[in-house]
This record gives C-alpha cells, structure tokens and sequence, in this order.
C-alpha cells in the first residue's frame, strides 16, 4: 500500500519540502507534524518512531509556530499531491 504514495511526484514534492524546513530551523519530520496538527480537522497526530530520539525531535513539533507564508507554501508544494480519494479523506 506504502508503494501507492511513492510516486515520483511525492517524492519531489518532499524534496521541496526541504527548503521549507531549513529556513524555518526545524527537521522534515517537525514541519510535517507541526503542518499536521495546524490542521482544524485534525485533533492529534500519530507519528512513526522507532527510537526514543525520533519520539523527542517529533514531540518539539507542538511547539513550532508555522507562519501564514510558510503554511501557504507548503500547501503550494502539495497541491499536486494531497489526495482527495474520499476512502481516506473526510468526506468518506
């Protein structure tokens, strides 16, 4: 199922993503969950990790204020790639 995402097209929006995080001085996986938990819809998030450190760099991401510029921009990289197959969405 993981292969589904694994497009050349996610993977290059994830590049883009980079940039992103490196100018706000956080890791990829704190501008994902901080992205995450902006979401109104959203009341938690569930993280993969599978050591303590990943656990520690993960829960700093509560405490990252995403800008209007920066959410703006991330949600351009996405645009093309954030799924509306209503399976996994709320409409479904």
């Amino acid at each position: 199922m993981i292969a589904r995402w694994m497009t050349d097209e996610v993977l290059t929006a994830v590049q883009r993503l980079k940039p992103i995080a490196e100018e706000a001085g956080i890791t990829m996986a704190q501008l994902a969950v901080a992205w995450v938990l902006k979401n109104p819809n959203v009341a938690s998030a569930i993280i993969g990790a599978s050591r303590p450190e990943q656990v520690h760099e993960n829960v700093k991401a509560v405490d990252v204020e995403l800008g209007d510029d920066v959410l703006a921009r991330i949600d351009d990289v996405l645009a093309g790639v954030i799924t509306d197959d209503p399976r996994l969405t709320a409409q479904g």
